[in-house]
């Protein structure tokens, strides 16, 4: 009789051990689950982070370049960036609008260069084909990104696809003023006014002219900075 209780209390320890590290196992998963699902939750937003970042940066670099991503053949060099020619004595070639947008969109693919598996060490990180739309409207630029984008780490995936960015920022406004500036400048004359809050500021050099046309709104700020679009004139 001593035996078969001895037994049947063996199996009654063996079974609460064997519920107990169940129950410790679930919550080691559960824990580690949720920790891996915090650290996919902070990759996505530092991955949202660093793209409105860099097409904030992308605006602004193309406004300083003229409306360029890459150099263009005939270029002002400045000691930042080189600037494009949108007048040559009485002939105007400025860009249009749409294909300032158009290289924005080029310089914001460029970010496909970065290895994001070898920017977050640790997490399976795999992205698809990256397209860009960029709509410059007078008081604001309108980026919206596709880029399908899979972090997996530990039995946590997710995936983000759509970036979407409105910035407070009037490119579309400067990009009118300047454009009037420079059919001034190509019939050898100084603009009669400059809209509301754009303030010119001319930079004469031997062979040629920096027009460097600044917003002035303080709301329209961007890191508390102006945003100013140039162009060269010879």
């Amino acid at each position: 009789m001593n035996t078969k209780r001895g037994q049947v209390t063996l199996f009654v320890i063996i079974a609460i051990a064997i519920v107990i590290l169940a129950l410790a196992a679930f919550f080691i998963y559960r824990e580690t689950k949720i920790k891996s699902e915090n650290d996919v939750i902070k990759v996505k937003a530092q991955l949202n982070d660093l793209l409105e970042t860099r097409t904030l940066n992308d605006i602004i670099t193309v406004a300083y370049q003229g409306g360029y991503a890459l150099t263009p053949k005939e270029a002002f060099p400045t000691p930042y960036y080189p600037v494009a020619y949108w007048v040559d004595g009485n002939t105007t070639f400025y860009p249009p609008l749409e294909e300032i947008a158009g290289n924005i969109d080029y310089l914001n693919f460029l970010i496909t260069d970065f290895n994001l598996s070898e920017l977050y060490p640790g997490y399976d990180i795999t992205a698809g084909n990256f397209k860009s739309n960029t709509t410059i409207l007078p008081e604001k630029v309108i980026i919206s990104i596709n880029w399908p984008i899979t972090i997996k780490k530990g039995s946590t995936t997710q995936t983000i696809e759509n970036f979407d960015y409105s910035y407070n920022v009037r490119l579309g406004k400067l990009y009118d003023a300047a454009t009037y500036a420079a059919d001034w400048s190509a019939n050898d004359s100084l603009p009669d006014k400059m809209p509301p809050e754009v303030n010119l500021t001319i930079y004469n050099y031997q062979d040629a002219s920096l027009y460097e046309l600044e917003d002035t709104n303080p709301k329209f700020m961007i890191n508390n900075q102006p945003l100013i679009l140039v162009f060269a004139a010879k």
